[in-house]
């Protein structure tokens, strides 16, 4: 349990982060592109999905940008 605890707050920080360094040059956030690039950082991720969406799009909006919903297959997190 407490390896999955670091591992979210691992996620939390690395999406802030590219959150972050995005929001220097683009107005929107891509879901799909996020998602990917966060992947090669933590390809063990803890969510994925919908949920993995939310915490992306909830990051961006704190940072005053959109989101761009793009994933091609919904799925779902596991559990």
């Amino acid at each position: 349990m407490f390896a999955d605890e670091i591992a979210t707050r691992r996620l939390k920080m690395l999406v802030e982060q590219y959150v972050e360094t995005r929001k220097r040059r683009h107005d929107v956030i891509s879901t799909s592109t996020a998602e990917a690039a966060i992947r090669q950082v933590l390809p063990n991720c803890p969510i994925s999905g919908k949920a993995f969406d939310d915490l992306i799009a909830a990051s961006a909006i704190t940072h005053g940008l959109g989101v761009r919903f793009d994933r091609s297959i919904p799925t779902e997190s596991p559990g």
